[in-house]
């Protein structure tokens, strides 16, 4: 397999694996009863903006809108954070460890699908 080939390969698993996330994030609000708009709304920006590149037709702007998607997330999830807290009051006062894996492994691995798109 040529380098060109593994590079594809690794965008594709990295843009399904977010948006895997994505999906489980939102999947677990709603089991949860707990459909935050701020929290499923960064979740929409993201899955919008994997569904924009997988098209390619916006491979010259690629880097302005990865910035710009992955910048609305953690605005999103931060001003969620400020509103309503770093623990969750429904789950007795507990750390939303949840929340901030999400949020980590969703901006680590789209910052590294960034990088690396940007390099191939």
């Amino acid at each position: 397999m040529s380098k060109n080939n593994n590079t594809i390969a690794i965008l594709k698993i990295l843009g399904v694996g977010i948006a895997v996330i994505q999906l489980l994030d939102i999947t677990i609000h709603a089991a949860t009863g707990q459909l935050e708009i701020l929290r499923v709304s960064s979740n929409v920006v993201i899955l919008l903006w994997l569904t924009a590149m997988a098209s390619g037709r916006f491979n010259v702007k690629f880097p302005a809108m990865a910035v710009s998607a992955i910048g609305s997330y953690l605005i999103l999830n931060v001003i969620f954070l400020i509103r309503e807290g770093l623990t969750n009051v429904e789950q007795g006062g507990r750390l939303r460890i949840t929340l901030l894996l999400l949020v980590f492994l969703t901006t680590a691995l789209s910052t590294l699908l960034t990088y690396t798109c940007k390099n191939r």
